[in-house]
């Protein structure tokens, strides 16, 4: 009985957890971690991260890339833990992996647009000695120079380009496939504007029980969220996103449900100084928080700040 109930007590903690914000500052063993809900930052000291890139983050393990380019590894800034993987000589623009390392399941994948109509995709696992890299045709073409996150949901990982293209990698078969954007739903089509593709702004994808949420800011400073169903990609608002919240970064992007006092919202890593709270936006209230965090540029620049290149 009681092991019953301290299962399930553990359950519900789980549940409950939301992602909090970690900063790496230049060239310090000093890491930051900055709980977005309780506004409290904390510091670890961690000399293992010296001189290394953030690539990736799920489950509480970090995906480090040495500043060689060459040595990838897990960490987990909790236990210090550290796994090595096998050098990776290619380069790449996004990285994911589907589990925790020590999960037994755990897949890596290096994903790389070679050119508009050609991806490269490597793969490798824990205790592996080699990375695997296989080339892809991309027929609907992809734009190789701004896409979002790489996203892993039921075996497969995902990637969106901003020519609204989502590349769907199937890990049990090691087939890609395509799907192009259902433009009659965009907004901005909508409104008839052609050139709706060609805006400069952020592509977030993010998954919430095995469902795919894609997010993108642009010229306009409300995000856009969209849902994959049925093959097509829905506008959500605060009324359809059903309590659903989006921790968007570079790296990665996840999500939570119905956490009290961060519900129908986006977060990102950005926060001030005096450390009193991330920025987010609420769909519910229609605003950022704080709003004096906004220079008067553009959106776009404004945006780059929002994602801290060194913060998930």
């Amino acid at each position: 009985m009681e092991k019953k109930a301290l299962t399930t007590a553990e359950s519900v903690r789980v549940v409950e957890k939301h992602p909090w914000v970690i900063t790496f500052p230049n060239h310090e063993d000093l890491t930051f971690l900055f709980d977005p809900l309780e506004r409290k930052r904390y510091t670890l000291n961690l000399p293992e991260l010296v001189g290394t890139d953030v690539c990736y983050s799920k489950d509480g393990r970090l995906l480090m890339r040495r500043s060689s380019l060459v040595d990838m590894f897990f960490f987990n800034p909790y236990t210090r833990e550290l796994i090595n993987l096998p050098k990776c000589e290619l380069s790449l623009q996004a990285v994911a992996f589907s589990s925790a390392p020590t999960s037994g399941t755990c897949a890596v994948i290096a994903f790389r647009p070679f050119t508009r109509f050609i991806i490269h995709i490597s793969i490798c696992y824990p205790g592996a000695t080699e990375w695997i890299t296989q080339e892809f045709s991309c027929s609907l073409g992809f734009d190789p120079y701004m896409h979002s996150n790489l996203v892993y949901a039921n075996d497969h990982f995902y990637c969106f380009s901003s020519g609204g293209v989502l590349v769907d990698f199937d890990l049990a078969s090691r087939t890609m496939s395509e799907q192009a954007w259902n433009e009659h739903r965009c907004a901005y089509m909508r409104n008839d504007n052609a050139d709706w593709f060609n805006l400069p702004k952020r592509i977030y994808l993010a998954e919430q029980k095995g469902e795919l949420f894609l997010m993108y800011t642009c010229s306009s400073e409300i995000p856009m969220v969209y849902k994959l169903v049925s093959s097509n990609w829905e506008e959500i608002n605060s009324t359809t996103l059903d309590g659903v919240t989006i921790f968007a970064s570079m790296y990665s992007s996840e999500t939570r449900l119905d956490v009290l006092g961060m519900r129908n919202s986006v977060y990102f890593p950005k926060y001030g100084l005096d450390c009193k709270g991330c920025v987010s936006y609420s769909f519910d209230e229609a605003r950022y928080y704080p709003r004096k965090q906004f220079p008067k540029p553009t959106m776009w620049q404004m945006q780059k700040e929002l994602c801290p290149l060194r913060s998930l």
